[in-house]
């Protein structure tokens, strides 16, 4: 099967550490990875860079057959992204937030019905400054739903979500991977991994470890 996603001997040092020791993934169309790590593994590091947030120091990053790295923005526009802290900047309302995804995407606005299934029909117009965590983590999830991008990179998901907000995410989790979707997410949260059926993976000294066997993600 053909890797959506593809991040090759990726090398990152923070504070003098070596987080990152040359991590090497592949991610193929129509499943969910999900990867665990003790606080300070480079979790969140990892999902920056394969978001584009952070450069690596060394190594490759390609989505849909392009590099998301340096200025290269094509690849960009296959990803939608969902960082932990759900912070972007308070000043906008959720409107603008996703016009202004919708913007730098070049992409189509969102169905209605989505906007609805996500809550936020009576939030459109509120600052995000205004939101709770969890009307946060809903505002982001749908400007990272802008495109319909093949990727979702989503950095600790159930963190502020209610039993009813993990459920819908867990429905838009399946509805993309039988759309051939693929995710990527950080988590504490097995449960919630075992009900996305994700392959499981661990970062444990800068290296990522499989969780049991399974041909549809490499890891190095």
């Amino acid at each position: 099967m053909t890797a959506v996603l593809q991040v090759d001997s990726v090398v990152k040092r923070l504070g003098g550490r070596r987080v990152l020791d040359g991590v090497s993934l592949d991610c193929v169309a129509g499943r969910v990875c999900a990867l665990y790590g003790n606080n300070g593994a480079g979790k969140s590091t990892l999902l920056q860079i394969v978001a584009g947030v952070m450069a690596p120091d060394r190594g490759a990053v390609v989505l849909c057959g392009e590099s998301i790295l340096g200025h290269h923005v094509r690849g960009r526009r296959c990803l939608g992204y969902v960082p932990e802290a759900a912070d972007p900047p308070a000043h906008l309302t959720v409107a603008e937030l996703v016009a202004l995804t919708r913007s730098l995407k070049q992409a189509p606005p969102l169905a209605d019905d989505l906007i609805a299934r996500l809550g936020l029909e009576s939030l459109r117009h509120k600052r995000i400054g205004q939101l709770s965590l969890g009307e946060r983590r809903r505002a982001c999830l749908a400007a990272a739903l802008v495109g319909d991008p093949a990727l979702l990179v989503l950095d600790e998901p159930t963190n502020g979500l209610d039993a009813a907000g993990i459920e819908l995410l867990l429905e838009l989790l399946r509805e993309r991977v039988a759309a051939d979707g693929t995710a990527l997410m950080a988590t504490h949260d097995r449960d919630f991994a075992t009900a996305a059926s994700a392959i499981e993976l661990r970062l444990v000294e800068g290296a990522i470890q499989r969780i049991g066997e399974d041909e549809d993600c490499a890891t190095g």
